[in-house]
This record gives structure tokens, sequence and C-alpha cells, in this order.
């Protein structure tokens, strides 16, 4: 058996910041892939491993390590080389904000909120679905009632926030400024932390990459050195196996799209 494993789920922004390190580490992994559209995520074996129901989970000589952040900082502890950590003290404390600022920005909200057509249908169904289930979850398995009922309570706050077209627009508002910090950053060094390619260019990777695909909320041709950089990070062989490639199996998609749209 791997010493390494992992749950994660396809197209997760999260999963993929914690497989790009992985990749960068050329490390051997078991996958657990797990299927959000048929919310296996919210099953009792899995709220179990993970309290709070989300992607990824690593799992690790015994040890269950969540949050795609604290799990990359210790596969770059584990498994040091190559060091994903500048060793400038300074440049430390620049990695960790840079970090810090795409943590804290609430993507979620902005690509659920965002998406079109039958993608943004399915996902944004997917949660009003989730609101319905949770409550039966936490009847169902009292064991886990705490657990259930902080998940419901950030689901309620996710659907609403998707469905609030003000809200939208105001977390909308809020990337320019975001990027035009990374255009500043990025016109003065080749990587977020100067020479060094580092974790904080592991996780901008996975929410640039994102951010690329709505139009309207990206004008890279106004930050040439962000484009570069997004350029840059796409041509690394770690984005191919952590993104590129990251891709739902058929049947799982064609077994979520009926979960959602059919109940089954």
């Amino acid at each position: 058996m791997m010493a390494i494993e992992l749950y994660h789920a396809s197209e997760s922004l999260c999963s993929q910041k914690v497989k790009l390190v992985l990749a960068e580490k050329e490390l051997q992994w078991k996958s657990h892939l797990v299927n959000l559209l048929t919310f296996e995520n919210l099953q009792p074996s899995y709220m179990q491993l993970n309290p709070k129901g989300v992607v990824p989970t690593l799992l690790h000589e015994g040890r269950v390590i969540t949050d795609s952040v604290t799990i990359i900082r210790y596969l770059n502890e584990q498994f040091p080389h190559p060091l994903l950590i500048p060793t400038d003290p300074a440049l430390q404390e620049r990695m960790d904000r840079w970090i810090d600022v795409q943590n804290r920005f609430p993507m979620r909200e902005v690509m659920y909120g965002n998406y079109r057509s039958i993608e943004g249908a399915v996902l944004r169904r997917s949660v009003q679905m989730k609101e319905k289930l949770l409550p039966q979850l936490m009847q169902a398995n009292p064991e886990l009632r705490q657990q259930y009922a902080a998940k419901l309570e950030d689901v309620q706050q996710w659907n609403r926030a998707i469905h609030n077209a003000d809200e939208i627009a105001n977390l909308n508002a809020k990337i320019a400024p975001m990027l035009d910090q990374l255009e500043a950053q990025l016109s003065q060094t080749t990587w977020l932390c100067g020479n060094h390619y580092s974790l904080a260019d592991t996780v901008w990777t996975a929410v640039l990459n994102r951010l690329d695909k709505f139009n309207d909320l990206w004008a890279d041709q106004t930050r040439p050195a962000l484009n570069s950089y997004l350029n840059q990070l796409k041509s690394r062989p770690s984005f191919n196996a952590a993104i590129q490639s990251d891709r739902m199996p058929l049947p799982m998609l064609l077994s979520g799209l009926r979960r959602v749209f059919l109940g089954m």
C-alpha cells in the first residue's frame, strides 16, 4: 500500500492545489476519488474522516490531515525535496501573505455564482440539494449531529450568496484589485517569492487558472506580467498532471447528473 492517500474530487480547486504539490515533488499516491455531485463527501464514513465534509483529505502513516493549505505545508515538511519554501525569512513571510490572500478570498462563491449554462445550473442545484439532504443526515446520524449542523449552516450561507446577484457583483469587484496586487509583485520578480518557485505559486496556479475561465472577470491584456506568469505556471509538468488532466470520469459524471436532476 502506498504511504500517501488522497481523497479528492475532480476539478476541485483545493484538490488541485494539493495535487500540484504532489506532482512538483514527484510523489506517488493512492487516489480516492470523491463524487461531490452524489454527495459522497456528506456520507457518515467521510464526515468521520473529515468533519467539515470537504475535499481534500490526506492520509499519511496513520495521520489524517485536512484543509488544503495545511496539507501542502505538511507535504513540504515531510518531503522536503524539492523545497517549496524560500530559505530567506522575509521571503517566507511574503509566501505566507500570498497564500493567505488566496485562502481568504471566497472562490467557492465566485465560481458557483458566475458559472453559466448547464454547468452553472448543475452546481447551483447541487448546493440546494445539499441544504435539503443535511437535515436528513443529521437525524439519521445523531453521533455526527454537531458536524452536520455546522455543515448545514455553511451550505445555507453558500446557497444564499450564490443566488444573490448583488453579493456576487460585490465579490467580482474585488477580483481586479487582487489581480493588480499580483501584477505589481510579478512586475518585479519571476515568482511570487523572488526567484524561488514556492507553495504560494502552487496555490495561485489553481486560482488563476480557474479565474481565467471567466473572461469577463479576467482582463489579462492589462496585466502583462500576470499573463506571463500564468503561462509559466501552465508550462510546468505539474500543471498537466494536476489540472490539465483533471476531468471527472464519465460514469461518475452521469451518476452525478442523475442524482442532481432526477434525485436518483
